[in-house]
């Protein structure tokens, strides 16, 4: 097979067929003879590599990364990636290379952001390229993350807070706060849920029952707060409560933290200050992995009752 190099005005085109039968009707974008006859012999050499040696042997980072797009694939990111990399054959590709490409598009980014919009994009492309038969698979390791130090706030952070939040949403910040459950466990909560100053969940994220103690000062805000939705606190959907709170903590002056930080966070490290062991804390707070709090908080036998009791005492010194 033989491309023919053939001129429409003053543009160049290629004209051929490939040797399965496929017609070649294509503009080389040149008026320049000698890089029109560069580009005709390189087309052809391509055609002929692919028909001998397969895909694997000519397809470009860029040419798979179009395929995984109309496939449905992600492209947000593909654009930013560096042009000498998108034009490298995926069979010439090796780890180094990916990290490379990576720092070039994200240069002056932190780990987590070279990460989500480079190394992922890329790996996205290989793997899905691996998938097709294209390219054999790599492994490639991504830049380290540093991941920002979690706060934990006292029962002063809450007092500041309890001027500027409806009821519902204090009521539901202090149970978080003296029981370190998760939020969706909370919001679940049904007044038939409550009983004897105990609230029962019937299922967690760990999939077991669980228990966890009202404390007095929540037991008596509980009281005088009309049931909404069915839910003892009002919200069946976490994604209302963010806005309210980070409006609160405008007004109130003090750092929005979220419901997990002021929570669970703050619950564990509260016990872990006070001298808990971490498996004590573990067992409060519903842990499964004792490693987990371990490398989690920084700051450990009924350990739930302990645990609200002593958090609970401190709230009625502040909020009664």
């Amino acid at each position: 097979m033989k491309l023919k190099l053939k001129w429409r005005g003053d543009t160049a085109w290629v004209y051929g067929t490939c040797p399965e039968g496929k017609r070649i009707r294509e503009s080389l974008r040149t008026k320049d003879k000698r890089r029109a006859e560069e580009l005709r012999a390189a087309m052809e050499s391509r055609i002929w590599r692919l028909q001998i040696y397969g895909p694997q042997a000519v397809m470009t980072f860029a040419e798979a990364a179009e395929h995984y797009v109309n496939d449905g694939g992600d492209g947000r990111f593909l654009g930013n990636i560096p042009a000498d990399f998108a034009n490298t054959t995926l069979a010439k590709i090796v780890p180094v290379m990916v990290r490379q490409a990576a720092k070039e598009a994200y240069p002056n980014h932190a780990g987590a952001t070279v990460n989500r919009q480079a190394i992922t994009p890329i790996r996205a492309v290989i793997n899905f390229a691996h998938s097709q038969g294209w390219c054999p698979p790599i492994k490639v390791k991504g830049f380290p993350v540093v991941k920002p130090k979690k706060k934990a706030v006292d029962v002063d952070y809450l007092a500041k807070l309890r001027p500027e939040l409806p009821p519902n949403l204090f009521a539901l910040l202090l149970f978080l706060h003296t029981t370190g459950r998760r939020v969706g466990e909370a919001i679940a909560l049904t007044p038939d849920d409550i009983r004897d100053g105990v609230a029962y969940i019937s299922k967690t994220k760990n999939g077991d029952a669980a228990e966890a103690t009202i404390v007095p000062v929540l037991a008596d805000i509980l009281a005088d707060m009309p049931v909404k939705n069915g839910r003892v606190f009002g919200y069946t959907d976490p994604r209302n409560i963010y806005g309210a709170l980070q409006n609160a903590c405008i007004r109130a002056g003090v750092e929005y933290l979220g419901t997990h930080q002021v929570g669970r966070h703050s619950f564990a490290t509260t016990l872990e200050r006070e001298g808990w062991s971490t498996r004590a804390i573990a067992d409060a707070g519903g842990w499964k992995s004792v490693r987990l709090v371990e490398e989690t908080y920084i700051h450990t036998n009924n350990a739930a009752g302990r645990a609200t009791d002593m958090i609970g005492t401190k709230m009625a010194q502040i909020f009664h």
